[in-house]
C-alpha cells in the first residue's frame, strides 16, 4: 500500500497495459470541464505531456507542479494535456482554479473513461510523451523523487536538445523509451 501512496493510486483495470512506445498516440473523446472538444492536434507543439491524474490522487498534484516547472524550462515546444479521471466537471474547475498547473495547459475530463481505457492507464499519475507526429515516445508510470529531472532529460530528448537546460549533476544520455 506505501508503494501505491508513493506512485499514485491504482485504478482496478485488470488487463489493459500503457499505449507502447513506438506506437500512434490514441485520439480523445475527452472533453473540458465546460464540455468543449480541446485536445486539438499533435503538430500543435513540438512535443505534447498527456497526463492523466485525479484530483484527489495527491501524488497528481506533485506532478503537475513540477510538470509546471518543465513547461516553464521548455517554453512553448511543450504542450500539456490534462486528463481527469472521471471526476465531476465543477470539482475539477474547482481543483484547475485552486491548484497550480502548466502555463497553457489544456484540462479534459474523461467522464465516461473511455481515453483511459484507449490508452491503456491503469494509475494515476500515468504520463505519456507524444512527438509532433503523433508518436508515442514514453510512458511513465507514477511520480517521485527524482522523476523531474528524468522527464525533463526525455522531453529535450524528445526536443532534440537533450544537452539544453539540463539539471546540474545529471547526465542525458540517451534513453530507452522508459
Amino acid at each position: 500500500m506505501l508503494l501505491l501512496a508513493l506512485l499514485g493510486a491504482a485504478v482496478a483495470s485488470p488487463g489493459i497495459h500503457p499505449v507502447p512506445v513506438g506506437t500512434p498516440a490514441p485520439a480523445f473523446e475527452a472533453r473540458t470541464p465546460e464540455g468543449r472538444p480541446g485536445a486539438g492536434t499533435w503538430t500543435d507543439a513540438d512535443a505534447t505531456v498527456v497526463l492523466f491524474f485525479a484530483t484527489w490522487c495527491q501524488p497528481c498534484h506533485r506532478t503537475l507542479r513540477e510538470l509546471g516547472e518543465i513547461r516553464q524550462t521548455v517554453g512553448p515546444h511543450l504542450r500539456v494535456l490534462l486528463i481527469d479521471a472521471g471526476d465531476d466537471p465543477a470539482a475539477v474547475r474547482r481543483f484547475v482554479a485552486e491548484n497550480p498547473i502548466p502555463e497553457g495547459a489544456v484540462v479534459l475530463d474523461d467522464l465516461s473513461g473511455s481515453d483511459r481505457q484507449r490508452w491503456g492507464c491503469q494509475m494515476f499519475p500515468t504520463l505519456f510523451l507524444v512527438d509532433r507526429a503523433g508518436t508515442v515516445r514514453y510512458v511513465n508510470l507514477g511520480w517521485g523523487d527524482g522523476s523531474q529531472a528524468k522527464y525533463l532529460r526525455r522531453v529535450h530528448n524528445v526536443l532534440g536538445d537533450s544537452g539544453r537546460s539540463a539539471p546540474a549533476g545529471h547526465p542525458n544520455p540517451p534513453d530507452a523509451g522508459r
